[in-house]
């Protein structure tokens, strides 16, 4: 684990375009069309990012699942699942296990700013496997 001690930062204004641009949006990386990640602070399967899904973007027809522990909390914005035909805002909450399924979603018409910490599916302090 690669975390780095931090003061207080202010995070770089969100990014615009659907990556189907030239346009920059560093240090946020496109990981699908209208969703955006910035890297906070770790890495791989353990480490904290903020998520920007752009306003109306949607997710594919199909559920999630992964492998490691993912909590989520909304800041700005907020999504539908439209699985569940549920909606939800800022200061919404998931604590997902490994293999959870979950989604697809939808982005409200403002978008949805979320921070998420992933974790190991293996970690001592929450005595999971």
């Amino acid at each position: 684990m690669s975390f780095i001690q931090k003061e207080f930062t202010t995070p770089p204004p969100l990014p615009t375009g659907r990556g189907d641009t030239s346009q920059d949006n560093s240090p946020w990386t496109l990981l699908s069309p209208g969703i955006w990640e910035l890297h906070l602070n770790g890495s791989n399967e353990h480490k904290s990012v903020l998520q920007w899904w752009e306003p109306n973007t949607e997710t594919s027809s199909q559920r999630i699942s992964h492998s490691f522990i993912e909590e989520v909390c909304f800041l700005k914005g907020g999504l539908e699942d439209l699985y569940l035909s549920e909606s939800w805002g800022v200061g919404a909450y998931a604590f997902r296990l490994p293999g959870m399924l979950h989604g697809p979603y939808k982005a409200s018409k403002d978008g949805c700013l979320m921070f998420v910490k992933v974790l190991p599916a293996v970690d001592n302090k929450l005595g999971m496997t």
